[in-house]
């Protein structure tokens, strides 16, 4: 008993001197300034406000520019043009002798800071933009001639050979032009559609492309507009939003289901596919003229997407992320007002510009090639490649490039934004080759004052993306075909 009756005891002291000590050591370091506190809310103020000035990157020379690619299965990016034969290309199409009509959008964004409007209609803008042909007069399969075709355009972003001439799309107009004296220079300028809406430059019509059916479809992107057909004014203009398919001969405009971002491209089959933003593959199931059969049916969306898509999709881009992003990703992640997409939040790895949709149609590349798709991913400076396969009435597109992307640059100047299927079997990248490529709306003031949104619009690539062991054809001549 009286050992226990110690034991207690001792323990109950013990209890209170180490009571004591806590309490005395608590005490003390109330009594301590607080030397972390102020330094950890001052580095995340900090991190959070705007440089007078970002770091930039400067621009590979085309000469160098090789260099800056890593791409699989032995495939290789060959510059075919560049400045100064060719600025800013977006859109391409080749005619039955070789000669390549490229659409130059030297507006994009803008062509005045200081009087481009926010969340309003641009109608202001100096019409910079361009088609501008190309032609491989030594058939090396390198461009070496360029003469400008047609001028003072507007959003100009899509082009299409017809008859000698070409169709150009260029917000807010349709035009069709022609060369009739072999000046390479086009003296017939017709237009033939204009009201199409001057809001956002990102979200115009685009990418005309043949169907099966002879027709012209167009991705008609979300801009909308109130369409008239030029010396038609007995014709009530079209309230137009999303894609829409022209007759060539008559003129007639019908609308479409669709209104994806920039992109348009065909299968073997005639099935129709785009792409949107944080979106690489979308199958258009059904045209509207199937749909208006019974006006009574509120039918579903007949543009579903076939790929994985959303805010958290990877992209393994390999060039640097540039420090004007990481801040945007960083002000916007600390605004709780701020609702945007996740992707938004982050300076870079993940989808957020996915761009000209093209289905591989060629006969250059291996046989399992026949039928992906490929998309640019302009933000990230890479194209992705995508295998396709049937899913009951529509598709499923996967990814085909486990943890790597098919084309990508160390150079955060590589915005491929286009790719069309080329005469020599092979895919044409048009790389519109910018020092930024994001929207201005996209862009916290203060962040955009820094920033020079047309820096690159003296430049431009086209690549020829080759298989292993490609030889370059001659261009065709088929216009002169007996």
């Amino acid at each position: 008993e009286g050992n226990r009756f110690v034991q207690l005891a001792f323990t109950s002291h013990l209890i209170v001197r180490i009571g004591v000590c806590v309490v005395a050591i608590v005490s003390a370091a109330s009594r301590l300034p607080r030397a972390n506190a102020q330094p950890a809310a001052a580095q995340a103020s900090d991190s959070l406000k705007t440089p007078a000035a970002f770091q930039r990157f400067p621009p590979v020379p085309p000469a160098d520019v090789q260099s800056s690619f890593v791409l699989q299965d032995g495939f290789q990016m060959q510059l075919i043009a560049a400045e100064p034969l060719v600025t800013d290309p977006v859109a391409m199409a080749i005619d039955e002798d070789g000669r390549a009509y490229v659409v130059e959008m030297n507006d994009y964004p803008y062509t005045d800071a200081k009087t481009h409007r926010v969340w309003e209609e641009n109608t202001t803008d100096a019409p910079t933009g361009r088609v501008r042909m190309l032609e491989d007069t030594d058939g090396d399969g390198n461009y070496d001639r360029s003469t400008v075709f047609a001028d003072q355009l507007s959003w100009p972003s899509g082009v299409l050979c017809y008859k000698g001439g070409v169709f150009v799309t260029a917000t807010p107009d349709i035009w069709y032009f022609k060369d009739t004296d072999g000046d390479r220079r086009s003296d017939v300028r017709n237009k033939v559609f204009t009201g199409f809406r001057k809001y956002n430059v990102q979200a115009v019509m685009n990418n005309p492309i043949w169907g099966l059916d002879n027709h012209i479809y167009v991705a008609g992107s979300s801009n909308g507009g109130s369409v008239l057909e030029i010396g038609q004014v007995q014709r009530a203009p079209i309230a137009a939003r999303g894609d829409f398919r022209i007759d060539p001969r008559t003129h007639g405009f019908e609308l479409q289901a669709g209104g994806a971002r920039f992109g348009n491209t065909f299968d073997d089959w005639g099935n129709r596919f785009l792409c949107n933003i944080r979106n690489p593959a979308i199958h258009v199931v059904l045209d509207n003229r199937y749909l208006a059969r019974n006006p009574y049916y509120a039918a579903p969306t007949a543009a579903i997407n076939i790929a994985e898509s959303g805010d958290q999709m990877p992209v393994y881009r390999i060039s640097p992320v540039e420090p004007w992003r990481e801040l945007r990703g960083r002000q916007w992640s600390a605004d709780p007002t701020k609702k945007v997409p996740r992707s938004e939040l982050t300076g870079g790895g993940v989808f957020t510009s996915t761009s000209g949709i093209t289905v591989y149609r060629g006969h250059a590349y291996p046989q399992e090639y026949a039928g992906q798709m490929f998309v640019g991913e302009v933000a990230n400076n890479t194209i992705y490649r995508q295998k396709v396969a049937t899913d009951g009435n529509t598709f499923r597109a996967t990814r085909a490039d486990e943890k790597v992307e098919f084309v990508a640059s160390t150079d955060t100047w590589f915005r491929p934004v286009n790719l069309i299927n080329a005469p020599d079997g092979s895919l044409y990248v048009l790389d519109m080759y910018r020092e930024v490529i994001e929207h201005p709306w996209s862009i916290p003031d203060d962040i955009h004052a820094r920033l020079d949104l047309t820096s690159g619009r003296d430049r431009g690539r086209i690549y020829r993306l080759a298989p292993p062991n490609f030889v370059a054809s001659e261009p065709p001549a088929l216009g002169r075909a007996t």
